[in-house]
C-alpha cells in the first residue's frame, strides 16, 4: 500500500514537470522590433539619394519615437548642418553674396553657428576680392596684375577650395610671369634705343645718362660685354656668344659706335662684317655710313629722316668730309660721288633755318 502510494506520488511529479515543459515550449515568441531599424536604413537611403529634406523627416519622426535614442539626435544635427550648407552653397552659385550674409547671420542669432557654417564667414569677403580682382582686368602693368594677387592673398585659403579657381589662378600666375618678361624685353631695348639716339644727337650729358640707367636697371645687358674686343676675330666670337641674349646685336653696335675711335682696324673690319647690309641702329647704320661707300650713306640719311632724328652737326659734318675727301667709294653709274646724298643732308640742315629766318626779320624790324 505504501509503495503504491509512493509510485502514484513519482507520477503525478513527473506528469506535472512534462506539463511545465510542454507549456514553456509553445509558448508565443515576443514580436522583434523593427522600427529602430527601418528608420535608419531609411536615413541612410534619404542621405544617398542626396534628398536631405527626406532625411530631416526621417530622423525628426524617429527622434519623437525613440527620444532616448542617441543615433537620430546625432545624425539630425548633421543633416541639419548639411542642408544650411547646401543653402549657404546655393547663394554662392548665384552669385548672392548678400544674401549669403544674412543668412549666415540669421543661422548664427538662431544658435545653428558651427565650425562647418561658420567657415562660410570668410566666403563673402573673399567673393569681394575676387570681384574687385576681376573688376580691375585687362591688365596693363605687371605691377597691376601683382597688386591684384596681392589682394587676393588673404582669401586664398577659402578661394582655394574652387578647381575653378585654381585654374583661373595658375593663368593669372603665368600671365604675370610673361607680361614681366614682356616688360623687362621692352625696358631694355629702349634703354639702349636712348643711348642710340644720344650718339647720333651728340647729347653728351643724355648719352651718359641713357648708359647709367641702362648699368642700373640691366647690368647683365650684352651692351657691357661689348667694351673690349680688339680685333675682328674677337668681334666674330662676341657676336656668336651674345646672339641669343636679348638686343645683343643691337648692343654690339652701338657699344662698337661709342668706341670707333679707339678701335683698331681690324676690330672695324670685324664690324662691318658682323653688321653687313642691315644695320639694326642708328650707330650701326653710322658705322656702314663711315665705311661702306654711298649707298650705305644715302641709306643712313634715309634712316634718319624717316625717324625724326636730326644728327649732330659733328656727324654731318664727317659725312660731308668723306664724300668730299673722295675716300667714300665712287658708284660707276654715277657722275656724283654719292648721288641723293647731299640733298638729304641739306634737308637736315635745313630744319633750324626757318627760325633764323624769323630771328633776323625780327631785329629788321626793331
Amino acid at each position: 500500500m505504501q509503495l503504491c502510494q509512493s509510485t502514484t506520488k513519482i507520477f503525478i511529479a513527473i506528469f506535472m514537470l512534462s506539463v511545465i515543459c510542454g507549456c514553456k515550449d509553445k509558448a508565443k515568441t515576443p514580436d522583434y522590433d523593427n522600427f529602430r531599424a527601418d528608420m535608419t536604413l531609411q536615413t541612410v537611403d534619404d542621405i544617398k539619394r542626396g534628398d536631405t529634406k527626406k532625411a530631416l523627416e526621417t530622423l525628426e519622426n524617429f527622434h519623437q519615437k525613440a527620444p532616448t535614442d542617441p543615433f537620430p539626435v546625432a545624425a539630425l544635427r548633421t543633416e541639419q548642418i548639411r542642408n544650411i550648407v547646401e543653402q549657404a552653397n546655393q547663394f554662392l552659385r548665384q552669385a548672392s553674396v548678400n544674401d549669403l550674409g544674412l543668412f549666415l547671420q540669421d543661422m548664427e542669432e538662431k544658435g545653428n553657428a558651427s565650425p562647418e557654417i561658420l567657415a562660410f564667414r570668410t566666403v563673402p569677403p573673399a567673393i569681394e576680392a575676387l570681384a574687385q580682382f576681376c573688376a580691375r582686368m585687362p591688365w596693363e602693368k605687371s605691377s597691376d596684375l601683382a597688386e591684384g594677387l596681392e589682394l587676393l592673398k588673404p582669401h586664398l585659403d577659402i578661394l582655394k577650395s574652387s578647381e575653378t579657381f585654381n585654374a583661373f589662378l595658375t593663368f593669372q600666375q603665368s600671365k604675370y610671369e610673361s607680361m614681366k618678361q614682356e616688360e623687362w624685353l621692352r625696358d631694355n631695348q629702349a634703354s639702349l634705343e636712348r643711348i642710340d639716339r644720344a650718339f647720333i644727337s651728340e647729347d653728351d650729358q643724355s648719352l651718359q645718362t641713357a648708359v647709367n640707367a641702362l648699368n642700373k636697371k640691366f647690368p647683365k645687358n650684352p651692351f657691357f660685354l661689348c667694351q673690349d674686343f680688339a680685333s675682328a676675330a674677337e668681334a666674330a666670337a662676341l657676336a656668336v656668344k651674345i646672339q641669343e641674349e636679348s638686343g645683343g646685336r643691337e648692343a654690339m653696335e652701338i657699344a662698337a659706335a661709342l668706341r670707333w675711335e679707339k678701335l683698331s682696324p681690324s676690330a672695324r673690319r670685324g664690324m662691318v662684317e658682323i653688321i653687313g647690309k642691315q644695320p639694326n641702329t642708328y650707330c650701326g647704320a653710322w658705322i656702314m655710313a663711315m665705311t661702306g661707300g654711298q649707298a650705305a650713306i644715302v641709306e643712313f640719311f634715309t634712316k634718319l629722316q624717316g625717324s625724326n632724328l636730326p644728327p649732330s652737326r659733328k656727324i654731318i659734318a664727317t659725312i660731308l668730309k668723306l664724300n668730299s675727301s673722295g675716300i667714300v667709294k665712287k658708284d660707276g653709274a654715277k657722275n656724283s660721288p654719292c648721288p641723293g646724298a647731299p640733298e638729304l643732308i641739306s634737308q637736315f640742315i635745313s630744319i633750324g633755318v626757318p627760325q633764323i629766318k624769323t630771328t633776323t626779320k625780327q631785329k629788321a624790324n626793331e
